[in-house]
């Protein structure tokens, strides 16, 4: 008979390391909670063209677990979010994150850019 699992575990980075250890731990019955302190989950692997040594896309390669991330109903994924204080032991911890505010309501952003126009804040670049 397989063990019951419980509990929770926090991941932090959600690179292409942080990303498949939180499926692995997910696939097991664990509560993931993914912390992230970029907008967005994938890493320096997510921006990379071709990859060393089969010059395969990277984007090719990590686009199904960026989904399966996205999908899994034991992964809470907590982007622009850091560590800032640990409290416990070994096997019962207490974590408190710092999050940083998004100023777009995640569950009704459609991705049409409509907000990147009428913000009164322009980016530049500086040469």
């Amino acid at each position: 008979m397989a063990e019951q699992v419980s509990g929770s575990v926090l991941v932090v980075g959600g690179g292409v390391a942080g990303v498949k250890c939180a499926l692995d731990l997910a696939d097991q019955g664990y509560l993931v909670y993914l912390a992230e302190k970029t907008p967005s989950i994938g890493g320096a692997m997510s921006q990379l063209d071709k990859t060393f040594p089969t010059n395969d896309c990277s984007m090719c390669i990590m686009s199904p677990y960026l989904v399966e991330v996205g999908r899994h109903r034991n992964i809470e994924l907590l982007t622009l979010s850091q560590l800032d204080q640990i409290q416990g032991k070994p096997g019962n911890f207490t974590v408190r994150l710092k999050k940083k505010a998004r100023y777009v309501d995640a569950q009704t952003c459609t991705g049409c850019g409509s907000c990147i126009e009428a913000c009164p804040v322009q980016q530049r670049t500086i040469a």
